[in-house]
């Protein structure tokens, strides 16, 4: 139990693959745990024998936050979860295809204009890049988007972060290895319950006002979750899939969307605070092979300083450092150690990605070891886990970070308050989301090209 109460836990877990290897067994109260420290082990469970490790675990306290299990990121793996991500990912698959690329540029537009409005001064950029994030899931799943100093935005967002923040404390995952301490008071467990509470009346209250609109935005997430379960019920009498799946899903795609990004998004900027020389070379590749037009997500292939930067953030920082936990669903062997059904895998994206026998100087922040003969491949980063659990927003995520951050080198070179201002600290703050601590910094417009 000690093991796991320390306060940033992926660098926990990651020494301790010094001391024991990179896969290793904890044993705490009446749960087994085996925590994949390499990316080639973590591959092997969930992408080589994905059908034998795509569980998840029974969890009491995981229940509460899922709706009992009816999200696509904590539900179980059966035949409901399957139909619930095919519904899910087919309705993210239209939408991405019809409006995903022009929803992101409003955002990154409209991000410009309001870090235009600070004028160089010294501000924490964090809500704002809070808001981006959100409002292109919003969009895509509502058809609706918010300004900052929206109370309805506030309210949503205050309470996404409480649960992340709490469901991620040991006073909440103790409840799961030791079922004692449901007998007990617990002020932390009191509060999450509340701010479910909260989050459920939210989310209800959209999808409610969606289902009355006269004229629907037929191009929205929802819009193709409610056709998907109206075909589903259809087709499939004593439907598997409910109304709750949908509001459950809607949930995932919140939260999923927007913490994650929200936080890359941070620690990319506080990186390059930290190297200024590779903000100029992103300037430049953009500026010679764009020649001063706004970027498309079909420029990728053709911009490598900027895709080494956005890789080996996510290297260092993978905002999901610890994945989820999965479950062996039945007796299995990981490396050629046995392992029983049941048993808790946690797949350590922060440790593999740490990893001193595949990364050269693992800690620092080197981009350029993305690049051409910089010795860093693509194939060992993990950051959005793999096989049947692979993170269902993959696809919209690339691309958001791929546009933001294009968008902002272009647009601002991105600068400490003062001379000798000390430099944001990179350690960060883990719970579910690895976030980095509270910093300021100046956003000071480049010579801009009109789009």
């Amino acid at each position: 139990m000690m093991e796991l109460t320390h306060n940033h836990l992926p660098i926990h877990l990651t020494n301790l693959a010094q001391r024991y290897g990179n896969i290793y067994r904890l044993t705490c109260g009446n749960t087994t745990m085996v925590v994949l420290n390499s990316s080639e082990l973590i591959r092997e469970a969930l992408v080589k024998k994905w059908s034998d490790f795509a569980g998840r675990p029974a969890s009491y306290t995981a229940d509460i936050v899922s709706g009992g299990g009816r999200t696509i990121s904590l539900g179980d793996y059966n035949e409901e979860w399957r139909a619930q991500r095919r519904l899910v990912h087919s309705a993210l698959q239209r939408c991405c295809q019809q409006s995903l690329h022009g929803v992101i540029e409003r955002q990154a537009l409209h991000l410009r204009k309001v870090l235009l409005q600070y004028q160089g001064t010294a501000v924490d950029l964090s809500e704002d890049f809070t808001v981006a994030a959100s409002n292109v899931i919003t969009t895509l799943a509502f058809g609706k988007e918010y300004d900052k100093s929206s109370l309805e935005l506030q309210e949503l967002h205050s309470c996404l972060n409480e649960i992340v923040a709490l469901w991620g404390s040991t006073w909440i995952s103790a409840l799961d290895s030791f079922p004692l301490l449901r007998k007990l008071p617990n002020p932390v467990f009191a509060r999450l319950l509340k701010e479910v509470a909260r989050r459920d009346g939210i989310i209800r209250k959209h999808l409610n006002n969606y289902k009355m609109q006269d004229k629907k935005d037929e191009e929205a997430i929802t819009a193709s979750l409610l056709h998907g379960l109206d075909a589903h019920q259809n087709v499939e009498n004593g439907a598997l899939l409910t109304d709750v799946h949908v509001h459950m899903a809607t949930v995932d795609l919140l939260i999923g969307g927007t913490e994650t990004t929200a936080a890359w998004l941070n620690w990319t900027v506080a990186y390059l605070l930290h190297r200024p020389e590779v903000q100029t070379k992103v300037y430049e590749e953009l500026c010679t092979v764009l020649e001063g037009r706004y970027p498309q997500y079909s420029d990728r292939h053709r911009l490598p300083v900027l895709c080494s930067v956005i890789s080996e953030v996510l290297r260092l920082r993978p905002v999901a450092p610890l994945a989820v936990p999965h479950r062996a669903i039945r007796d299995s062997s990981i490396a050629g150690y046995i392992i029983p059904k049941n048993t808790i895998i946690i797949p350590n994206l922060f440790g593999a990605h740490h990893d001193p026998a595949v990364w050269a100087d693992p800690h620092a922040f080197k981009p350029e070891r993305f690049l051409k003969g910089g010795g860093g491949t693509t194939r060992a980063l993990i950051p959005f886990g793999g096989g049947a659990r692979l993170c269902l927003g993959e696809s919209v995520a690339k691309m958001e970070l791929f546009l933001f951050t294009a968008y902002l080198l272009r647009d601002f070179q991105f600068l400490l308050p003062e001379s000798g201002a000390s430099l944001p600290d990179l350690k960060g703050v883990a719970s579910v989301v690895l976030k980095i601590q509270s910093y300021t910094v100046i956003a000071l417009p480049r010579p801009m090209t009109n789009p």
